[in-house]
């Protein structure tokens, strides 16, 4: 297998830690501490930063220009998904012809002393995505949350080594951090021993601890109909306990009052005729399996 493609490979498995780690996990909360705080609070990173950069994986177009991106230094959050953008773009059939045809690129889009720059830090980034992937065969597979974070850890800790710690918290701080919260945010939203209220005060505990009171770690409310929904779930996962203590049709009646938080009265009405048919299903499903047991 030639470098290039094991760069791709190395790349794709790196994405899919960041991929766990993005999402809300089903882990139970284990007896030992979960590791906090991987990314120094000193380092300003904001709830609005984080959103910002999980919102599109997409980096540039055809049409833009990259220097717009490094004007302050070529070390920041955008680095990474530049680097992704030059793997995925310029094509050649061996790591060393991949290698300088990007160092051709850079070198027409940005001054010399700007293009070499990038250029070393593009070629160690390389490097270090090859070793990563034999380093990560050698780390167990996480289990739980903590665990899982504790993985995430020893993985931006050998980023500090690799990189020192000042570039990779630049190059990564703002996605470690984020896959952090949700990490810790999701212990908290599947803990089924917790009502309600108790998930909303360590919701809001973990917020503050992580990001902050000021006006940038204020949540904004949803916009988009996904973003609505995803509230929404959210919300249920919040309750989940306090709902399945409930009988039948205060739980349905709790569940129409999170709705009218985020949906029209349209979307509500096509929710409960989802609902409708489901349990029309559920119905038919145990006649169905009835009238097998009574052959």
């Amino acid at each position: 297998m030639n470098k290039r493609k094991l760069i791709i490979i190395a790349g794709g498995v790196i994405a899919m830690v960041i991929a766990m780690a993005v999402g809300y996990f089903f882990f139970s909360k284990s007896d030992e501490d979960i590791p906090v705080n991987i990314i120094s609070k000193d380092n300003k990173i904001t709830l609005k930063d984080m959103q910002e950069y999980f919102k599109s994986n997409q980096f540039m177009s055809g049409d833009e220009h990259p220097n717009q991106y490094f004007v302050q230094s070529i070390a920041n959050p955008n680095t990474v998904k530049f680097f992704k953008y030059l793997q995925m773009q310029i094509k050649a059939n061996n790591l060393e012809e991949h290698l300088k045809a990007v160092e051709k690129y850079l070198q027409s889009v940005m001054e010399p002393a700007k293009a070499a720059e990038m250029f070393a830090l593009y070629k160690k980034f390389c490097d270090y995505e090859i070793e990563m992937t034999k380093n990560m065969q050698k780390l167990s597979h996480p289990k739980n949350a903590d665990e899982l974070i504790r993985y995430l850890q020893e993985i931006h800790q050998y980023r500090r080594e690799i990189f020192g710690a000042e570039i990779a918290d630049a190059m990564w701080g703002i996605e470690v951090k984020g896959q952090e919260y949700n990490i810790r945010k999701g212990s908290i939203l599947h803990n089924a021993s917790l009502y309600g209220i108790e998930k909303e005060k360590q919701l809001s505990a973990l917020k503050d601890e992580m990001w902050g009171t000021g006006p940038e770690s204020v949540e904004e409310p949803p916009q988009t109909d996904p973003e609505k929904f995803s509230r929404y779930q959210e919300k249920q996962l919040i309750y989940q306990r306090d709902l399945n203590e409930l009988p039948d049709t205060d739980r349905r009646e709790k569940i129409k009052e999170f709705r009218k938080e985020y949906f029209s009265s349209e979307q509500i009405t096509r929710l409960e005729q989802v609902d409708q048919e489901m349990e029309n299903n559920k119905k038919m499903n145990r006649i169905i399996t009835h009238r097998k047991r009574t052959l």
